[in-house]
């Protein structure tokens, strides 16, 4: 937006007012003590999230043949990265094999040595990884790539060695790149929450890992030793998820062996232990496919699902089985390839691991699937672990080393938000607009009002409301509401309004970040204006909190399924508003935020419900949504504001714009350091 701009909106529509502190009074206090109290049931609010995820979960239909499958199954590859993995992405990132930049090399004695090397996931971002290789292998070798998950020693982990070795021993290739965020990776703009800040500029941040997977493939089919037809792939916990993420969607893995890496939507809903991190609910996943669909994606090729029983981490064998692996037996029942997907129930030590019990599970799948019979022991018989004594290596001896500059989540969004929002309104010379400036403006916003709506995935509510109490104290009355939302969704918000006996002259909305229990001082200073006042919490606010886990759980499965937090948030306002005209008898209310998320919900809702709103409040909001990455913020304080593709369409400026005609009064313009 050109200053010229920004001044007239500034002259117009936006005042900025200094801040009013009041003492507190007997009044004030009656105030603060009726917004303070909780009165929605306990629990309520995530009994209604859970409900409304479990609803959202896509169907698994078995088809009628294995034709039918193929051809359902590549259009389900096809519009998971279309419309999910590499919607928006350059296609720079991942058109072309990746560059490789060999290192030393680790010789050994043992029948294997260890090569160092780094790749390029994409432009600007090297990987480090180390390949096993067998000492005298001829010609054309399996392939597998290992991948770790949340370990900060990354691929130096004991238990990633142990397995590279042993299958090197048996004759095979094994690739183990640096898992995002640990090892030789660990950064904390690699932090996986931070793959948020390109959902805001409007590309799916999952890419960067399946970037870093797919290349990692790319590597190995690079290798003149590697036969491409016996390609495999295992990892633990986000190695699972690394496994499954890409085993399903590239054919070219012959054989997969995720290890407690996930599981279903309903089981993610329910139980805090399985909710994961943000890559593994990338923003709408779930539009299309579970992750039942995933592992279905796999048949007939051959799979191994390891699981463990008394999981102390998340996905337990006794949820995994009924989630992921029984909806998916007649998948491979139509190839007549049952006894090719397998599943695994650790029972020792039974916790999150790839310790030596699943590790000879899985060198017995593997080697049925890529050696031949006579390198295999005989059917029944034990896949006992090489030993590896005394080869264990220290973290620094498998140091591959990295450029001073590599990219990460913070440097590839910094890249592109220079050149955001897209959605620019229209620019104008100083002074009084002329009636053709008018009208463009107003295509503008009415253009951009339906963006606004398409980016919060905005669905119709409705709100009726019942009393929950009255209470006086002196002049002030305050009447507790239960607002009952439906449409998209059914939701819950409390709700209080203050009145006092003196005629009304306005109806205001207020909420705040912190909820409605800290919304005193607003309120009063409202009441002395001589409004009737209503305090509300939307999702993620005050009483709309969860109790039991962190708010940004919940938050990204609602991404994962197609909606939007902050699009919730603005639907359950606007019908809010809707409600106190009608509850209030007044053609309209003024709406004040207090807080960034308040404060974009508020004017994303002034400028979608401009007949029903007097003006729009905002104190203590961004100046700026390039704030969220420029000062490193993090998702899980953020998870609404981090919008997914937002700050493509618009910023701050250009949300007050769709405002207009409606005042926009701002005070307190905060940085959130």
């Amino acid at each position: 937006m050109r200053a010229s701009t920004i001044s007239r909106l500034l002259a117009g529509s936006l005042l900025v007012l200094p801040l009013l502190v009041d003492s507190a009074s007997t009044e004030e206090i009656a105030v603060g003590g009726w917004l303070s109290q909780p009165f929605l049931r306990t629990n309520g609010f995530e009994s209604e999230v859970q409900r409304f995820l479990k609803n959202q979960v896509p169907l698994l239909q078995v088809p009628d043949s294995p034709a039918q499958w193929e051809k359902k199954s590549a259009e389900l590859r096809r519009q998971i990265l279309d419309q999910v993995f590499l919607r928006n992405v350059p296609t720079e990132w991942y058109k072309n094999k990746p560059q490789i930049s060999w290192g030393d090399v680790i010789e050994t004695d043992k029948g294997y040595r260890i090569r160092k090397l780094k790749y390029e996931a994409l432009p600007g971002l090297w990987v480090p990884a180390l390949l096993y290789e067998p000492a005298k292998a001829q010609g054309k070798i399996p392939g597998i790539l290992n991948v770790n998950g949340h370990t900060s020693t990354g691929k130096a982990e004991e238990y990633e060695q142990i397995r590279c070795i042993n299958l090197a021993k048996r004759g095979m290739l094994a690739l183990h790149p640096e898992f995002l965020g640990y090892g030789e990776l660990s950064n904390a703009d690699f932090r996986h929450n931070r793959m948020a800040y390109l959902d805001l500029c409007g590309i799916n941040g999952v890419v960067v890992f399946y970037l870093v997977a797919k290349r990692a493939i790319d590597v190995l089919e690079m290798c003149p030793q590697t036969d491409p037809a016996r390609i495999g792939m295992t990892g633990l916990s986000g190695g699972g998820w690394q496994t499954i993420m890409l085993s399903s969607l590239d054919t070219r893995i012959a054989a997969a062996a995720p290890n407690a890496g996930y599981i279903g939507l309903a089981c993610r809903a329910e139980y805090p232990a399985d909710r994961g991190d943000l890559e593994q609910n990338p923003s709408d996943l779930l539009t299309i496919a579970d992750y039942s669909h995933l592992t279905a994606l796999l048949a007939p090729r051959p799979a191994l699902l390891i699981y463990n029983d008394h999981d102390d981490c998340c996905f337990s064998s006794p949820r995994a089985w009924p989630s992921v692996f029984k909806p998916v037996i007649p998948f491979y029942e139509l190839f007549n390839k049952t006894a090719q997907f397998q599943f695994h129930n650790n029972l020792v030590p039974g916790t999150h691991n790839y310790d030596q019990d699943n590790r000879e599970r899985f060198y017995r799948f593997i080697e049925e699937c890529f050696l031949p019979t006579s390198k295999r022991p005989q059917s029944g018989q034990k896949h006992p672990e090489i030993s590896t004594a005394g080869e264990i290596l220290p973290y620094a001896n498998l140091v591959v080393g990295l450029p001073e500059n590599n990219a990460n989540f913070f440097t590839l969004a910094r890249g592109l938000i220079s050149a955001l929002p897209q959605n620019r309104p229209p620019e104008f010379p100083s002074g009084p607009p002329a009636k053709s400036q008018e009208d463009k403006l107003a295509k503008w916003q009415a253009v951009g009002r339906n963006r606004l709506r398409q980016v919060l995935r905005l669905g119709s509510m409705t709100a009726t409301a019942g009393r929950v109490a009255d209470s006086f104290d002196g002049k002030l009355k305050a009447t507790r509401f239960e607002i009952a939302l439906k449409g998209d969704g059914e939701w819950t918000v409390p709700a209080v309004a203050f009145a006092r006996n003196a005629l009304r002259r306005s109806v205001a909305l207020v909420f705040a970040d912190k909820g409605k229990a800290a919304l005193t001082e607003q309120v009063q200073k409202l009441l002395e204006e001589g409004a009737l006042v209503v305090a509300v919490d939307p999702l993620f606010m005050g009483e709309c909190v969860p109790q039991n886990v962190r708010f940004w759980k919940y938050a990204q499965m609602l991404s994962a399924v197609g909606k939007r937090p902050l699009g919730l948030q603005v639907g359950q306002l606007g019908a809010v508003v809707d409600w106190a005209c009608r509850e209030f008898k007044t053609d309209k209310v003024s709406l004040h935020g207090i807080g960034w998320n308040s404060s974009i919900a508020a004017l994303c809702t002034g400028a979608l419900h401009p007949a029903q709103v007097e003006y729009v409040s905002v104190k203590e909001y961004p100046a700026s949504l390039k704030l969220l990455v420029e000062n490193h913020l993090d998702y899980e304080n953020n998870a609404a504001l981090f919008c997914y593709g937002l700050l493509e369409q618009f910023d701050v400026p250009e949300l007050i714009t769709l405002c207009s005609p409606l005042q926009v009064k701002a005070s307190s313009s905060t940085s959130k350091n």
